[in-house]
C-alpha cells in the first residue's frame, strides 16, 4: 500500500465487515463473489478475510478468469496491528 494504490477485496461476511475493515477495501462476501466478478476493478487485487481460508477460495475464483491476485494469507487481526484498519 505504501508503493501506491492497491485494490483490496474483503471476502468476509457482512457482520464481520461491520466490526472493522482494511481502509479503502471493497467488500464482496465470498458467497457473492462469483456473481459479482464484474464489480472487481481490473488490475492486481489483494484478497483478505478473517483467517485466510475464505481469501484463498476468493483468490481462486478471481484467478480462474485470469485476474492478477495476491492472497493475504494472515488473520484479520494483523491488519489492525499494521495500522490498516478502519473501524
Amino acid at each position: 500500500m505504501e508503493r501506491g494504490p492497491v485494490q483490496v477485496l474483503d471476502a468476509r461476511r457482512n457482520d464481520e465487515r461491520a466490526d472493522g475493515f482494511v481502509r479503502g477495501s471493497q467488500h464482496i462476501p465470498l458467497h457473492e463473489l462469483a456473481d459479482r466478478l464484474d464489480e472487481v476493478p481490473q488490475g492486481e487485487v489483494w484478497v483478505y478475510c478473517g483467517s485466510g481460508y475464505r481469501a484463498s477460495i476468493a483468490a481462486s475464483v478471481l484467478d480462474r478468469p485470469g485476474r492478477s491476485v495476491v492472497l493475504v494469507n494472515d488473520s484479520y487481526e494483523s491488519a489492525g496491528k499494521a495500522g490498516l484498519e478502519d473501524a
